[in-house]
């Protein structure tokens, strides 16, 4: 019987939503970290901003390859920054802030509908409520359960940016029922890509739900037809409430 329901956070919490307002926010949250430690001079933020775009594509290539996660200095002095020869004895430890501005600030972040109330709903039924993510920044899921009124609601937390493994590796799930002390019989995924949920959660035996969204649709292109499948979908968060309502009575008149 399924005891633990396990979320993603991007785009299954919340979507995001690119808009003039959030990128001139993350410019200048990026420029005044950067600023602080005396670093930038002259340089003009379409140079520092261009270099920074490309430093994530080519991070993300990495990451998505090697399904690992490097540390947040590392990531901002080999990628992110590196067409500037800045002292990285200023950089040095410069990463996590940098790295939590790039996940929490670069979009506007929209709740799911409906997101408080599933996660009360799940609560009353007992189930243990946990995350899998994948996320550079060691502190930005922390600070995003806040914007959701959540801080206390997700008593375990995994992230790719502390155990260095990344979805769809199957290893990271193998992981959290090794510290919930659970089978993966008693344990459900909820997340919205076919490229790292899905296919994770099929490698690891695990059942999921994957909810629908549209805007992560382009990172799938390269998994669909390869026969990931989910084993529930939905558009909104509480439909999920239903399906394990379900399943528990299911699994009762087993």
């Amino acid at each position: 019987m399924i005891q633990a329901v396990l979320f993603d956070v991007g785009g299954t919490l919340h979507t995001q939503v690119g808009t003039e307002a959030s990128r001139k926010r993350f410019r200048a949250l990026i420029r005044g970290a950067l600023s602080g430690r005396g670093l930038l001079g002259d340089v003009d933020d379409e140079t520092l901003f261009a270099a920074i775009a490309e430093g994530g594509r080519r991070y993300k290539a990495f990451a998505e390859e090697a399904l690992t996660e490097l540390e947040p200095d590392t990531i901002w002095q080999e990628y992110f920054l590196a067409p500037f020869a800045f002292d990285r004895r200023r950089l040095e430890g410069l990463g996590e802030t940098l790295c939590c501005i790039y996940d929490l600030e670069a979009k506007e972040i929209v709740p799911r509908e409906g997101l408080r109330e599933t996660i009360s709903a799940l609560h009353e039924r007992g189930y243990r409520l946990g995350i899998i993510s994948n996320i550079m920044s060691r502190t930005m899921v922390g600070k995003v359960l806040e914007r959701h009124g959540l801080t206390d609601a997700f008593p375990y937390v995994l992230q790719s940016s502390d155990c260095k493994i990344r979805k769809p590796d199957p290893r990271i799930f193998d992981l959290c029922l090794r510290d919930l002390g659970l089978s993966r019989e008693q344990a459900i995924y909820i997340g919205d890509t076919i490229s790292r949920d899905v296919r994770g959660a099929n490698a690891a035996g695990w059942r999921i739900i994957q909810i629908d969204n549209p805007l992560t649709y382009h990172r799938d292109t390269a998994c669909r037809d390869k026969g990931y499948r989910p084993d529930y979908w939905i558009q909104k968060l509480p439909e999920a409430v239903a399906i394990l309502d379900g399943l528990r009575e299911k699994e009762g008149r087993a």
